[in-house]
């Protein structure tokens, strides 16, 4: 079976090849420097060849904006992959989108769970998520949700443990925003390559998952082990001071996980992989 990657030089796209790779899985990369998915018409052509799988993972990241003019750029991207490509003979389409189409407001989140994003990045989303669900045949979209993910080779720096560890990299303190009392769950980003890989691999896996380690903690929780690991001195922090609101976030009763026979990376655990 032959897998279509759009993304190339991403955080997942890079880990995906790796893992591919070591599978011997045949996997052809397509980057922004091959096709430019923001124009109308592609310089070249994509040819899929029939029962082929095509993982979706391109997007324009919240850490490269978050405006109207990113997200209408994001939407042209999908838009125009779709219009010049044909899409009848495929196997599988996966598309990797957010826990961002879910309000803060929810608390504890599930995958049955209304999705109301709270910012343009989690409306382009769930828009591209309806307007796959519009153009491809049901029994073949198979749509991921990741929350936050970490890991070697991130290259967002997100706020949480690859943020963390990076200022530990540059010898600075972890700064926390207000008193680190906000609460996430944290995706090691080995356990999405694993469920993307065996989703491949499931024929009749379709329709739309959240994928998460259904362990929440705070954010001075995981400043504090990340300090424990590198045996750092605790006071290896810094608090900055905010107006917002503690926000919380829970997972729970996810699917995912079971039907792809998967034990999620406890956070110790892959905090000691990425650390070591």
């Amino acid at each position: 079976m032959t897998n279509y990657i759009l993304g190339k030089n991403g955080f997942v796209a890079k880990e995906i090849k790796k893992y591919f790779k070591q599978k011997k899985e045949k996997g052809y990369f397509i980057g922004s420097e091959d096709i430019d998915l923001t124009q109308k018409k592609f310089k070249k052509k994509i040819n899929i060849k029939p029962n082929s799988n095509i993982i979706f993972l391109s997007a324009i990241t919240p850490d490269k904006g978050k405006d109207l003019f990113t997200f209408d750029k994001n939407l042209s991207m999908l838009i125009n992959f779709i219009n010049q490509v044909n899409l009848e003979n495929i196997s599988k389409f996966i598309y990797v989108s957010s826990d961002a189409i879910y309000s803060l407001k929810n608390q504890k989140i599930s995958d049955t769970t209304k999705p109301n994003p709270d910012d343009l990045y989690g409306l382009m989303h769930l828009t591209r998520e309806n307007i796959l669900k519009k153009v491809i045949d049901s029994r073949k979209l198979l749509i991921l949700r990741p929350t936050i993910m970490y890991g070697l080779g991130d290259t967002h720096n997100s706020y949480g443990p690859n943020r963390f560890i990076n200022h530990l990299k540059k010898k600075q303190k972890i700064k926390l925003f207000g008193n680190g009392a906000d609460i996430r769950d944290h995706l090691y980003i080995d356990d999405l390559i694993k469920i993307i890989y065996r989703s491949c691999h499931k024929k009749y896996l379709y329709g739309e998952f959240i994928v998460a380690s259904q362990q929440s903690f705070t954010f001075i929780d995981v400043a504090k082990k990340i300090l424990f690991l590198k045996k750092k001195p605790q006071d290896l922090i810094e608090f900055i001071r905010v107006n917002n609101k503690i926000s919380k976030r829970f997972f729970f009763k996810l699917r995912i996980d079971k039907i792809l026979n998967l034990q999620f990376t406890k956070l110790t655990n892959g905090l000691k992989k990425y650390i070591n």
